[in-house]
């Protein structure tokens, strides 16, 4: 939260994985959410546990709330995609 506070236009998001998202059960990877959106995934928050600076590799699971570092609208891309594909 203190960086979004020094830079400018940069901010921070998070989204929430619906059980119907596409890429329940496929790795992180597959959203290709940083080429796509610009934003970046910095953590996983699964139930009481944090993955920080979670892999492509990571299983994306329901009920996972991502944290995404980047501008509003690029937020708003990555809850597209984990909603849409």
């Amino acid at each position: 939260a203190d960086l979004t506070r020094e830079v400018p236009g940069l901010d921070a998001g998070q989204v929430s994985v619906r059980p119907g998202s596409p890429y329940v059960d496929r790795p992180l990877g597959d959203t290709q959410a940083r080429t796509r959106s610009g934003s970046s995934i910095v953590a996983i928050v699964r139930g009481d546990d944090v993955l920080p600076s979670p892999g492509p590799a990571e299983p994306v699971r329901a009920g996972d709330v991502l944290v995404v570092i980047g501008t509003a609208e690029g937020i708003g891309k990555v809850t597209a995609i984990l909603e849409k594909g």
